[in-house]
């Protein structure tokens, strides 16, 4: 009885340890999702830790749940639909500790035709990242990339307008970004600035269109900031965009009472310009 009580501990012992190897693991977890904060749910997007030599897929709710031995990984995900010319890839390293969880929230995947079309235009290679926003759109198949689309025409609109100096052109581009994702504050900002510019070279005003589209980028919610993507323009700085519009097309008591309304938000969070 003895020896089979050894035995038994012996088998329990090997069990516990087993199960106890299964729990050092370290754990992953988040929700994955687009470019502009959409889950992403599909069975055939992939989530995986580099180098563990597993992965997974997201749930009907966009959460993912990884486990390896503790270590310094990757981790990767990809969703790519063919059909609808979409490829997203996010890359993030992580540290997993054993039997903890590391919940790295919203995992952000990214189109890499868009990242790199906004990279050149911030080092003022005009043309490069022209290409770049229009191989996206050349790409971009199904109205499921219609807020893709729009970033891309936003991004050949900034850069026909700002950096190659045709406001008219850029027009077009901001009116097809906002036809297709009508709550884009950064398309109706540069439709806007586009509007005053080609007063130059249209030799007609267009204070109307200006103020209008400038008014739409302020009424949408939240607190507009370009700086993710370019300029590193603010909500401030569109206020008072909208005073010099008013004052240039000679509403100068609608200048003037926006101007006082807004003025110590210009002195501490407007740019230079503004």
């Amino acid at each position: 009885m003895a020896r089979l009580s050894a035995i038994l501990f012996f088998i329990l012992s090997l069990a516990i340890g087993c199960g106890g190897g299964g729990s050092a693991l370290g754990h992953v977890s988040g929700k994955l999702a687009d470019p502009y904060g959409a889950l992403i749910t599909r069975s055939d997007a992939l989530v995986s830790l580099d180098g563990a030599g597993v992965s997974g897929s997201p749930d009907s709710f966009g959460s993912f749940k990884l486990s390896a031995p503790p270590g310094t990984y990757n981790l990767v995900g990809i969703f790519h639909d063919p059909s609808a010319g979409i490829k997203l890839i996010g890359k993030r390293q992580v540290t997993l500790v054993a039997k903890q969880t590391l919940d790295v929230g919203i995992f952000e995947l990214s189109n890499n035709n868009l990242l790199e079309g906004w990279a050149r235009y911030n080092q003022r290679k005009y043309f490069q990242a022209e290409k770049f926003f229009l191989d996206y759109l050349d790409n971009a198949k199904t109205a499921q990339a219609n807020i893709g689309s729009s970033s891309a025409y936003s991004g050949l609109g900034w850069t026909r307008g700002q950096g190659m100096n045709n406001p008219s052109e850029a027009v077009e581009d901001f009116n097809k970004a906002v036809n297709g994702w009508s709550d884009n504050t950064d398309s109706w900002a540069g439709l806007a600035g586009c509007h005053l510019s080609r007063m130059k070279t249209d030799g007609r005003f267009y204070f109307p269109e200006a103020i209008s589209a400038i008014s739409n980028a302020i009424d949408i919610p939240g607190d507009y900031s370009s700086a993710p993507t370019h300029d590193k323009i603010t909500e401030t700085d569109l206020k008072a965009f909208r005073v010099l519009v008013n004052f240039l097309a000679g509403n100068t008591q609608t200048a003037r009472n926006e101007a006082l309304a807004i003025e110590a938000e210009v002195k501490s969070l407007g740019n230079p310009a503004s």
